[in-house]
């Protein structure tokens, strides 16, 4: 089974080569690397030129964002299954193989993905980077819930799509947009397909990067995937399990905006900003953040806040 490994890069020449040894390195070897330069202004682009290995291609295009630069890739793609690699991240060796093997084992009506491990910018870690042994895989039909209670238990890099799914769905990635554009096209799967995912840790995901697009996001601003997903999960039916979750994982997601603002001494936006999550379900977190914004004066909410994110509780 061929897989294609679509990977967007601008500016990213130091950590290129890593990335595509990575996928040299693959147990499954019938793959092919569609690299697509996004107008890099560095030598990201002669880097793999230099890679002498037929099955990297280069393409080229004007500076357009990491979603038009996903989709050119999955237009010039060949392969039955397509991946991603996010030109500074990881595959482990044996993630094309684990991949293809769900797929064969799920022939329809799915798509897959593995767990990640987040490796900071100044490790060497990638270097000898193996990935967890793979000891199950299971079928996820409460995609909407797990998110909302796990928060984002895949990444990028970890999933694997049929092209056949893929290509009535373009433009996949919504371009223009840098914030859950990733997130979109799987609420978007979800909605049709079911996840079959392996926890095992096949993928690497390189943090702290310095002018990567998680670095500069805000979280005070709610991203338009999840006003789309609202949008979309209003209009199912009151019988579908899943809008009940879709529609909960976004009142959390305001809550999270609420509580961003609430951090920045502007209470009165997150009152405003609770009484919306509130048509999705008030949650734990929702009447938690209601009492900051009505309990205590503003300098110690703001403490307060700052504290829980130090110390990462929910």
């Amino acid at each position: 089974m061929l897989c294609s490994v679509i990977v967007p890069l601008y500016n990213k020449g130091p950590y290129i080569e890593a990335a595509l040894a990575s996928v040299l390195a693959q147990t499954h070897a019938d793959w092919e690397v569609v690299v697509v330069d996004d107008g890099s202004s560095d030598d990201g682009a002669q880097r793999v030129l230099a890679c002498v290995d037929a099955r990297v291609r280069l393409v080229s295009q004007a500076n357009g964002g990491v979603s038009r630069a996903r989709n050119r890739g999955i237009q010039e793609a060949r392969g039955e299954l397509i991946c991603f690699l996010d030109a500074d991240d990881w595959y482990g060796p044996v993630y094309l193989e684990t991949m293809v093997a769900m797929a064969r084992a799920h022939p329809s009506g799915s798509f897959f993905a593995c767990g990640f491990e987040r490796i900071p910018d100044s490790s060497l870690a990638a270097l000898s980077y193996q990935g967890a042994a793979v000891r199950e895989t299971r079928l996820l039909d409460d995609f909407f819930e797990r998110r909302r209670r796990g928060g984002p238990f895949f990444c990028t890099n970890s999933v694997a799509i049929w092209r056949r799914d893929l290509l009535p769905l373009q433009p996949c990635f919504p371009e223009g947009e840098s914030a859950g554009e990733d997130q979109d096209l799987w609420f978007r799967l979800a909605e049709r397909l079911t996840l079959a995912f392996t926890p095992a840790q096949l993928v690497a995901y390189r943090v702290e990067v310095a002018g990567s697009l998680c670095a500069i996001e805000s979280a005070d601003v709610l991203a338009p995937t999840f006003e789309r997903l609202e949008q979309r999960a209003r209009a199912w039916p009151a019988a579908n399990p899943a809008r009940r979750s879709a529609l909960r994982l976004v009142s959390d997601a305001r809550v999270s905006v609420a509580r961003a603002a609430l951090a920045r001494g502007r209470r009165g936006e997150a009152l405003a900003g609770l009484r919306r999550a509130a048509s999705g379900g008030m949650s734990r977190h929702w009447w938690v953040a209601l009492a900051l914004c009505c309990l205590l004066p503003t300098r110690l909410a703001v403490k307060w806040q700052m504290w829980r994110e130090t110390h990462i509780i929910g």
